[in-house]
């Protein structure tokens, strides 16, 4: 089955939503924030999150013929997995950046590339 450009990306960002969200349930879980019902919710919540998450993964391999969301899934997990090394309020300011980003593309670009390139990043 070849699912639609619009699909593709409706699969791959449901898949990277799991991902994040299981990550934050699995951290707050072994805090102990959740008594009873909502821990039970949770335990249940996660296994469906992680389900999802292994199913459609997989299947991204199928979507169509050229790879194409197979491997933007893959970048996307690679990217994600970078963003949760850093605590919830560095996760925001990076979001913070983001929006940054969409204000004033050309300036913010500017500034990563001068320091890549300091940390001797290549062109």
């Amino acid at each position: 089955m070849v699912l639609s450009k619009k699909a593709v990306q409706f699969v791959s960002g449901g898949i990277i939503s799991s991902y994040i969200t299981t990550h934050y349930l699995e951290e707050s879980k072994h805090l102990g924030v959740f008594k009873q019902s909502a821990k039970m919710n949770v335990n249940r919540t996660l296994k469906d999150l992680i389900k999802i998450e292994e199913d459609y993964f997989n299947e991204t391999e199928n979507i169509d013929d050229k790879d194409l969301s197979d491997k933007l899934v893959s970048n996307k997990l690679t990217f994600i997995d970078e963003f949760l090394k850093f605590d919830f309020a560095d996760f925001t300011k990076l979001q913070e950046v983001f929006v940054a980003y969409t204000k004033d593309r050309k300036r913010l670009v500017s500034i990563s590339d001068k320091i890549l390139i300091e940390d001797n990043a290549k062109k």
